[in-house]
């Protein structure tokens, strides 16, 4: 497996964790990832944010939807000002916690069904709930913990509404390679099935030399990485939630054991019976 030239940035111990920021972001990031998910809402305006090779320029109130495993980064000057609100989820929190009729992760899947990450409220709803669920996690009295899941759930629960009903509107991408896009989206979706250059390029009729010169341009790491990045994420997934590793293996495209469990250790630096 070649290197990756983007990261898993970031940690969770929590089965979520509010940041509320208002100093200036120190560096600019490059590529990265995480293994849980993040939603992200800006309110100040003159921010951007690249996400899955697509350049978002946001409104103040917009939410940026970071689903486990999506590259991403924010597209900001050093240094200056930004307050922004910034929430890690565990996906395995929300699993254990949704129900036939509730799937907490809707807001995530609505996201990478449409390949669309970001979405415009248009009232201050969703501030005022995130503003009363980072009083709730400070305070320690009587029920704090409770309320500030009410809260939690209220939030993603209002959230995936909205935007299953389309209150919730899409806002546009600013910037992005339409071809590279597509490939991505593509990806996304045939994760598990054989994909290859040769099938990619012959598919959207572009040389695979040239098609992997755009591609690392536009996401920062090769096909192949890419690729074998996302089907390691999703095999962990399985994992954790209790599938046998052999399956999970081959249920995630991967052909061969050895080889998989040699890019587990190598991506998550344990072995993958450990996601258990």
């Amino acid at each position: 497996m070649e290197p990756q030239s983007y990261e898993e940035r970031g940690y969770l111990r929590e089965n979520y964790r509010l940041f509320h920021l208002t100093g200036p972001v120190p560096v600019q990031m490059d590529w990265h990832y995480h293994t849980f998910h993040k939603i992200v809402m800006f309110l100040t305006e003159g921010a951007s944010y690249g996400i899955e090779g697509k350049s978002y320029l946001l409104q103040t109130g917009d939410l940026v939807l970071v689903g486990s495993g999506c590259i991403h980064r924010p597209e900001i000057l050093p240094g200056a000002p930004y307050e922004r609100f910034i929430l890690y989820i565990s996906p395995t929190f929300l699993r254990q916690r949704s129900t036939a009729a509730c799937d907490l992760e809707m807001c995530f899947h609505c996201a990478q069904e449409e390949f669309s990450f970001v979405v415009r409220p248009a009232g201050r709803e969703l501030v005022h709930i995130l503003r009363e669920l980072e009083l709730a996690a400070r305070d320690d009295a009587f029920g704090s913990g409770l309320l500030a899941d009410s809260l939690f759930f209220q939030f993603l629960i209002t959230v995936s509404r909205g935007m299953s009903s389309r209150r919730l509107p899409y806002a546009p991408f600013r910037a992005g390679d339409e071809k590279i896009v597509s490939i991505l989206q593509y990806i996304s979706r045939h994760l598990t099935e054989p994909l290859s250059i040769d099938d990619l390029a012959a598919r959207f009729y572009i040389s695979k030399y040239h098609m992997m010169r755009r591609f690392k341009e536009e996401t920062g790491c090769t096909i192949h990485s890419y690729l074998t990045g996302k089907r390691l994420i999703l095999a962990r997934e399985k994992i954790s939630s209790g599938v046998p590793v052999t399956q999970a293996c081959y249920e995630c495209g991967f052909g061969d054991y050895s080889a998989f469990a040699r890019a587990y250790k190598k991506q998550f630096s344990t072995p993958p019976r450990s996601a258990r």
